[in-house]
């Protein structure tokens, strides 16, 4: 009796493969050659930024709003999950749509982070950006 071993490829070489096989599929559609270019220019500019704005600045342009990495991310993985669905591969898809639910959660935690930043540095320190029009001991107008 002869045993038939199978070959079960690792994860590299499924990746490969996988990458094989769209090579000519990606290079036909719209998209850069390096989506995290943009990411990867935010992060190298962190070492510059200087205050608690700039800082806030940079991870909102990054990760915040509808169009930027973060949330691009979860819609191209519920995009995966509703391609897996009508595949009928109903797993893989509730997989993809729950990873794409901790971005959500990923992105609602940086927004609270910035707004903590920015309390942190803007209550200890005063508003320069406009001149202060606060009325002091009396009423404007009022006779002194």
């Amino acid at each position: 009796m002869t045993h038939t071993v199978h070959h079960r490829p690792g994860s590299n070489e499924l990746r490969l493969r996988a990458r094989r096989e769209a090579a000519g599929f990606l290079r036909s559609l719209p998209v850069p050659a390096d989506p995290a270019a943009a990411l990867r220019a935010c992060t190298q500019a962190m070492s510059q930024a200087s205050t608690p704005a700039e800082v806030h600045a940079l991870t909102e342009l990054a990760a915040g709003g509808e169009e930027a990495g973060l949330i691009a991310l979860r819609n191209l993985l519920r995009a995966a999950g509703t391609r897996c669905r009508e595949q009928g591969e109903l797993q893989l898809a509730t997989r993809y749509e729950r990873t794409g639910d901790l971005l959500d959660i990923a992105d609602r935690a940086l927004f609270q982070l910035g707004v903590d930043l920015l309390t942190t540095a803007y209550d200890t320190e005063p508003d320069t950006s406009e001149p202060s029009l606060i009325s002091v001991g009396h009423d404007e107008g009022a006779s002194t």
